[in-house]
């Protein structure tokens, strides 16, 4: 059966959650797990790469339950929203801001662009180069999965208090922004449009 949860008001959850609600996934009248708690016994517990494989995994899978009417992807989503944060960029550009690697970013805007939701066009002045922007159906599409997005997020910190939430967002990005150069696809501020024009100034200067 399925029933409405809000992170605020279960029996074990914390005082000072976001109050966003969302339907809990049905689960067949066989599943054992389903209403339990896991018990973390494997030595593999212990690791924080696997316990950071799953935790990726948990939120791929909420993101996608909570956007399944829009059938978007959370790379989808990423790829949308640097698109729209850097109208006229390029392939490489997109794949060096999202942190994806070449063949994902290649897979995710050719599946993009037959949805017509992002548009392919010949750079005026590069014709070797192709740049990208969203289509009003992209558009609409990021304004519609805001809610999902939002929903997902919130399911996603609710085993946690607030101030929990925000220490353990900022313990995240002290991971990813110390060992971005160990990643096999590091994010590339320096491809954002404003570093490069701040940095052709400094250029010029000298």
């Amino acid at each position: 059966m399925t029933i409405a949860r809000n992170p605020g008001l279960g029996t074990n959850a914390r005082p000072g959650l976001n109050t966003y609600t969302w339907n809990a996934r049905k689960r067949s009248a066989g599943a054992e797990t389903a209403g339990k708690n896991v018990r973390l016994n494997s030595p593999l517990n212990e690791r924080p790469g696997y316990l950071l494989w799953r935790a990726r995994h948990i939120a791929d899978s909420i993101f996608t339950y909570e956007c399944r009417e829009f059938g978007v992807t959370s790379s989808q989503y990423v790829v949308l929203a640097v698109v729209k944060e850097t109208p006229g960029t390029d392939q490489v550009s997109v794949s060096r801001i999202a942190g994806l690697d070449r063949f994902t970013t290649a897979l995710v805007l050719t599946n993009l662009i037959k949805r017509k939701l992002i548009m392919r066009e010949r750079s005026a002045s590069d014709r070797r180069r192709y740049s990208l922007r969203l289509s009003a159906q992209g558009f609409e599409m990021l304004k519609r999965i805001l809610p999902g997005a939002a929903r997902a997020r919130a399911r996603l910190l609710s085993p946690f208090a607030r101030p929990e939430q925000r220490a353990f967002i900022r313990m995240l990005q002290q991971l990813v922004t110390t060992l971005n150069d160990d990643a096999r696809a590091p994010v590339d501020e320096d491809a954002l449009p404003h570093k490069r024009r701040r940095s052709d100034r400094t250029t010029k200067k000298k």
